[in-house]
């Protein structure tokens, strides 16, 4: 049903081309990214930026597509000029730090991700994210209190609960990867304590 409703959206959009080209394309491009044809997404987004070069959301979302795709460079990119419109734009500084974690460069991911929080200390996912470069760089410590800070913005985010408990496990504090990895099951995933019960970690 969903996919009908975006289809029809993408017609609709085509036919208000001709009356409001920029907002149209934008739009369309949003339809086509909702049902996954990136390409066709990435040409409406490009149609906007050069109808209004200084369309911030039109570059986020062509770095968005660029991601799904799997170019981060070119994500990096668009994410890049999106902040020199917008250096308030938290949603590029975070997306952009999941772009240069993907491609394994974590330090610049915390860079872009501290700079979100400055933005907005509220901000719970860049915590997180922050959470998973720390985690990756093999800081345990500094991933749970990123982890932990998060999750006092949004205590219902059970990706957040299994990430600290797997940190917390790298740390051998299995007490506390246990009852993490509860909690998270508790909000419906419970994949962190089904892997600790078959691998003996469980500890109560």
């Amino acid at each position: 049903m969903k996919a009908i409703l975006v289809l029809l959206a993408i017609a609709v959009f085509a036919f208000a081309d001709a009356y409001n080209d920029g907002l149209a394309a934008a739009n369309r491009g949003y339809s086509y990214d909702d049902l996954g044809y990136y390409t066709e997404a990435i040409g409406d987004y490009t149609q906007t930026i050069k109808i209004d070069t200084n369309d911030a959301w039109a570059y986020g979302n062509l770095s968005i597509s660029y991601r799904k795709l799997g170019d981060q460079s070119r994500a990096i990119a668009d994410y890049t000029q999106a902040i020199k419109i917008d250096p308030n734009d938290t949603v590029a500084y975070n997306n952009r730090g999941n772009s240069y974690d993907d491609l394994g460069d974590h330090s610049k991911a915390i860079e872009d991700f501290t700079q979100a929080i400055k933005i907005d200390p509220k901000l719970a996912v860049a915590y997180y994210n922050r959470g998973n470069s720390y985690d990756d760089l093999g800081d345990y410590s500094k991933a749970i209190a990123d982890y932990t800070q998060a999750i006092k913005i949004d205590p219902n985010d059970a990706k957040v609960y299994n990430n600290r408990g797997n940190s917390y496990g790298k740390l051998r504090d299995y007490k506390k990867a246990t009852k993490d990895a509860r909690k998270a099951c508790e909000l419906g995933d419970c994949r962190l304590l089904q892997y600790m019960g078959k691998n003996g970690f469980i500890s109560d």
